[in-house]
Parts: structure tokens; sequence; C-alpha cells
């Protein structure tokens, strides 16, 4: 069976040009309408080609589970059915072309408008393709320090022919390597690990901006992913207080058992529950639950999510990373206590929520594809 479309059924015809048929940023510019059509609700769609096409966009739709769409290929020349929604040949689709197509079939989309991509070079179309990834609720941290980093080694991760998975094992070596050196003790061992523990959280970020562009994502993908970050939170709390210890005294004992316990259950607790509702292994279902909670209550509802960015991934780590750097990881285990008591009570509080959301509706909406 197909999956529901998301609104009236039209068709799309696609211009097989030299431009499109490049493989950029991770997929050729064909399958990249292919997609975006499909998603957007196309029911018929139809590349126009004098010469055979190769379909990498099978790969896509294998690795999300999502059965093919009918494609039908034919002369460049063919006259399109009235109605038809002709795609540019010159520049790379985006959602929001589609979006517009689908609105308004007879559009005529050149290259320059901002819902298509094209840079100068297939370097800047890759970059400006990556920009295009970014999830409304970014942080600042996120968007203005790890992004920009991490889309330029995503790039050349893409260049070179390597996928998500590969970059995400890179990440979880990392991770173990910073455990490691932050468990020797010492400012400047504490130093160096806060500065991995930076590195490994702007990596982490290369696997998922693969697979987003590139349309290589899956629920296995986003699983591995997610297991990834939580063996590099608890391997940070864990070496960190270890080299706490060492350095400061067996008096920070009882703050990092407490530490290492109050993540542990976060962690399980979690998954139970992203396990038993959406059935995807993403945590960003938190901040969605926490809206939801507070719907009706605007400035509640604003202050808190404001918040909640405080305790986002990439804030944490830079903040821990920074006091390492300034010698003041002594600060850390008190920081963590209180930040993770605050987090277990809004998993608690979002609990049923999460538990009852079996169509995934909390999910983030790249997530809902798979």
């Amino acid at each position: 069976m197909r999956h529901a479309r998301l609104n009236t059924p039209f068709s799309v015809a696609i211009p097989a040009s030299p431009y499109l048929r490049r493989r950029i940023g991770g997929i050729s510019g064909v399958a990249r309408a292919v997609i975006l059509a499909d998603l957007t609700g196309a029911s018929e769609i139809v590349i126009l080609a004098d010469s055979p096409v190769p379909e990498d966009w099978q790969r896509s739709f294998a690795m999300r589970a999502r059965p093919l769409p009918q494609v039908t290929c034919v002369a460049a020349s063919t006259p399109l059915p009235p109605g038809t929604a002709l795609l540019p040949a010159d520049a790379q689709p985006t959602k929001a072309a589609l979006e517009a197509l689908r609105e308004d079939p007879a559009l005529v989309l050149v290259r320059g408008d901002p819902r298509l991509i094209r840079g100068e070079t297939d370097q800047a179309t890759v970059l400006a393709l990556l920009r295009a990834t970014l999830k409304p609720t970014e942080g600042p941290v996120g968007r203005w320090i790890n992004r920009p980093i991490s889309f330029r080694m995503s790039a050349l991760a893409m260049k070179l022919g390597l996928g998500p998975d590969p970059i995400t094992w890179f990440t979880l070596a990392l991770a173990m390597v910073m455990a490691v050196i932050l468990g020797q003790g010492g400012v400047e061992w504490l130093a160096l690990g806060g500065f991995l523990f930076q590195a490994v959280s702007v990596t982490d970020c290369v696997d998922g901006d693969i697979a987003r562009v590139s349309w290589a994502m899956s629920r296995r993908g986003a699983l591995l992913d997610t297991a990834c970050d939580m063996v590099a939170n608890l391997g940070f709390v864990i070496g960190l207080m270890t080299g706490v210890i060492r350095t400061y005294g067996p008096e920070y004992g009882w703050i990092a058992l407490a530490c290492v316990v109050l993540l542990v259950c976060g962690i399980v607790a979690m998954s139970i529950l992203v396990r038993i509702g959406p059935k995807r292994g993403s945590f960003d279902v938190l901040r969605a639950a926490l809206e939801r909670r507070l719907e009706g209550r605007p400035v509640l509802q604003s202050v808190t999510l404001t918040l909640e960015r405080l305790f986002k991934r990439d804030v944490y780590v830079l903040v821990a990373c920074v006091f390492c750097l300034l010698g003041l990881a002594w600060v850390l285990p008190g920081m963590l206590l209180g930040g993770l008591c605050i987090w277990l009570g809004a998993v608690a509080w979002c609990a049923p929520l999460i538990a009852a959301d079996s169509e995934g509706l909390l999910l983030p909406p790249h997530m809902r594809q798979l």
C-alpha cells in the first residue's frame, strides 16, 4: 500500500538534464526531485530523458521503508498533459519548491528563486542544501558554532563518498577516547577531555547532516545516532566524575554517584517511552511534549521552551568545555546534578504524552518520514 498523500494529488515532470543527473550532496538532482515529489503528494512522476537514468532514489526509499512511487521515463520532447508541474533543469529542488508547484502546477520556477538551490560551485550548492536542513528548534550554539563546522565536514565526507554510519561509529570512538582522557584526572587532562567533548558534539552533527541531505535516513540510523549520543553523555559524566575525584578529592564521590544514577535512569526512562510511543529513537519528543503540555498558557510555554534550550546538548556541551578549559571542572558536578533533576522532572511530567504518541506526532518532521 502507498502512504497517504498530504493533499490533492498532482503530476510532476522532472527534466533529466546534465546538471540534475550529477550527484551533488550524495544523490543526483533527479533522485532528490523524485523523493520530494513523492513526499509532497505527486500521483504521477515523469522523468524527461532521452537516455537511461540511474534510479539512485531506490536506496533512499528502501532505507526509509517507504514504497517506491510509480516513475515513468519518456522522451524529453514528449508533450506534457495539462496540469503537470515542470521542475527547472538547472537548480536543485527543495520541498518548498514542490509544495509551491502542488498549489499551482502552472507556476514557472526559475533559477534564483529562493525555493531552488544552486551555488556558484558544487561545494556552495552542498553547503546551501545543508543549511536548508537546519531544524527550527536549533539553538544558537548549534546554529552559529557547531553547524558551520559540521557542514564543511559533511560536505567533505560526502565528497569522499562516506555515508552517515561510518561517521556515527567514528563519533562513538572519539567519545570513548574522551571518557578515558577525562578519567585520568588533573587539570590538563580535564581540559583536553572537555575540548574533546565539544569535538564530539560537532562530529555528532555530521551523520545527521549527511542523512538528511542525501535522503539516507532510516530508523536504524536514527536509533544508532541516539544510542551514540547517550553513550557519549554517559561517558562524559563517568569520565568527568572520575577525573574530578582524582583531582579534587573523594568528597565529590556522592555527587558523582548521584549524577551517574540519575542520567542512567533518565536514559532508560526516555528509551522506554519512545519505544512505547513513537517507536523511533529520538529524545527530541520531550520538547514537543512540553510544548503540548503548556498549550493554552502562552507566556509560561514561551518561558519554558526558552529555558529548555539551555538543556539542549549543544549548549551544555559548550558550557562543560569552557569550564574544563578554564580549570573549573570542579563546578560541573553540582551543575550536572541540578540539571539532571530538572530533566528527570520534565520527563516524568511528559511521560503520559510521549507514551501515548503512537502516531509519532511529537517527532521532528524529518523523523516522521521514516
